[in-house]
C-alpha cells in the first residue's frame, strides 16, 4: 500500500463504509457499490462476472469494516459475504467529485509554427509503440516516416491504433486529386452519429505545388472561448445542431446521413472530449427562438477561430509519411495546389477512438507506464 492511497481511518455510515486518506481527503463507498465491485465476484472489465446484479439485495448494508492482517479493507455485508478490497485500487476508483475532478489530464495543445510528435515506424507493442500511442493521445497528432508506400503499409500503422474502420470501399481509401480545390478545417463526417476517430493519411504521391494539410487543435479553440466568452462556450456545449449530407436522389448511391449533437462535447466532469464541426455540412438550426441569436453569435466566433492562420498547423506530407490524428479533436482542411505540380495521391484509414484508448491502455500497462488518463475514453455525442 503506497503512502499517497494510506488510509487514516475506516468507518461504517448508514450508507457504507467512509475511509479518511493521509493526504486529509476523503471518500464515500456506498454498501451495494462495494458489493457489486468484490473482487470474489469475477472481473467485469473482462467480462468474468459470477453474479448477476438481481442476486444483489438493495437493502443490503455494511457490518463490518476494518483492516485485515495483510493491510487491506475487509468489509462484511448483512447478507453474510466478506470482501478484501486492496486501498490503492479504491482510491483509484474513488466517485468523490474532488477525486474524479482532481485526476490529470495529459493535454498539450500547439498552434502554428509548433512541431508536431514526429517518429519512425514502430514495432508493435514496443516501448517506442507507447510513446506514439501517447503523442496522439497528448498532442492529438503525429506524424511518422520511413512507412512503405504500399497497402500494407498503410495497414501496419492502422494496427498500431486498433482495427480499421470498415466502409464501402474496404478498410483502406485512396485518394486522388487533381482538382486543387482548398478547403477550411473541419471535422470528418460531422453528419454521422460517431464520427471516425483516428485518421491515418498516408502520403502515396505529394503535388509540388501545395496540398498542404492545414491543422487546427479544437480543444485550444474550446479552451480559449470558455476563458474569453463562457456564454458562447456554455452555447456550443448545452445545444446540440443537426448535420447533414444528402446524395443526389437518382445517383447509383443515394445517401442521407443525419446527426445532431453538439460542437463542443464535455464528459462527466465537464473536461473536453469531443469536437464536431463542419460548416457545409450544417443543417439549419434547429433550436428554440430565444437561443437563435446567442448561438449564432457563439457559431460565428468559433468559426473564425477555426479559420483564424494563427491557429493553423501547414504540413506538407512527403510519400512515405503518415499523418495521424484525433478526428474529434483536431480540425484538419487543405490548401490549395497547381494541377501542372501533379496529383496528389494520399490513402486513408480510420480507427474508431474506442479502439485508439484500447490500444493506449495496453500497450502502456504492458510496460508499466503511466501516461494519458483513462477519461480520454470520451468523444462526440
Amino acid at each position: 500500500m503506497e503512502l499517497e492511497t494510506a488510509a487514516s481511518t475506516i468507518e461504517v455510515t448508514e450508507s457504507g463504509v467512509l475511509i479518511r486518506w493521509s493526504d486529509g481527503s476523503r471518500s464515500r463507498f456506498h454498501g451495494l457499490w462495494l458489493r457489486d465491485n468484490c473482487p470474489r465476484g469475477g472481473d467485469k472489465r473482462t467480462g468474468s462476472r459470477t453474479y448477476t446484479l438481481t442476486e444483489l439485495n438493495p437493502d443490503l448494508f455494511v457490518l463490518l469494516a476494518e483492516y485485515d492482517d495483510n493491510g487491506d479493507l475487509l468489509v462484511e455485508f448483512s447478507d453474510g459475504h466478506e470482501s478484501v478490497f486492496d486501498f490503492g485500487w479504491l482510491r483509484a476508483n474513488s466517485y468523490e467529485p474532488h477525486d474524479r475532478l482532481g485526476r490529470p489530464r495529459n493535454i498539450s495543445m500547439f498552434r502554428a509554427g509548433q512541431p508536431i510528435p514526429e517518429v519512425d515506424l514502430p514495432t508493435r507493442g514496443s516501448i517506442e509503440h507507447g510513446d506514439l500511442l501517447d503523442a496522439v493521445a497528448e498532442w492529438g497528432v503525429a506524424l511518422i516516416g520511413s512507412v512503405p508506400v504500399e497497402e500494407s503499409g498503410t495497414e501496419r500503422v492502422a494496427e498500431l491504433f486498433g482495427v480499421a474502420r470498415e466502409s464501402t470501399t474496404g478498410h483502406l481509401r485512396d485518394i486522388v486529386s487533381d482538382d486543387g480545390l482548398a478547403f477550411d478545417p473541419h471535422t470528418v463526417e460531422a453528419y454521422r452519429y460517431m464520427p471516425p476517430g483516428v485518421m491515418v493519411l498516408h502520403c502515396i504521391e505529394a503535388n509540388r505545388t501545395g496540398g498542404d494539410i492545414v491543422l487546427v487543435d479544437g480543444f485550444q479553440i474550446a479552451l480559449d472561448l470558455q476563458d474569453d466568452d463562457p456564454d458562447a462556450f456554455d452555447a456550443l456545449t448545452q445545444l446540440r445542431v443537426p448535420f447533414i449530407r444528402q446524395g443526389p436522389a437518382d445517383s447509383t448511391r443515394s445517401e442521407d446521413f443525419r446527426s445532431t449533437g453538439p460542437v463542443i462535447s464535455l464528459d462527466r466532469d465537464y473536461a473536453l472530449a469531443g469536437i464536431r464541426f463542419d460548416e457545409k455540412s450544417l443543417a439549419p438550426l434547429d433550436v428554440d427562438p430565444p437561443q437563435v441569436d446567442e448561438y449564432y453569435r457563439a457559431l460565428i466566433r468559433f468559426t473564425k477561430a477555426v479559420n483564424d492562420p494563427g491557429r493553423a498547423l501547414h504540413v506538407r506530407l512527403q510519400p512515405g509519411q503518415v499523418l495521424v490524428f484525433d478526428n474529434q479533436r483536431v480540425l484538419h482542411g487543405r490548401t490549395g495546389f497547381i494541377a501542372s505540380g501533379g496529383q496528389r495521391h494520399v490513402r486513408l484509414a480510420t480507427v474508431d477512438r474506442d479502439e485508439f484508448h484500447s490500444q493506449v491502455r495496453t500497450v502502456r500497462a504492458r510496460h508499466g507506464r503511466k501516461g494519458v488518463d483513462e477519461r480520454l475514453a470520451g468523444g462526440c455525442s
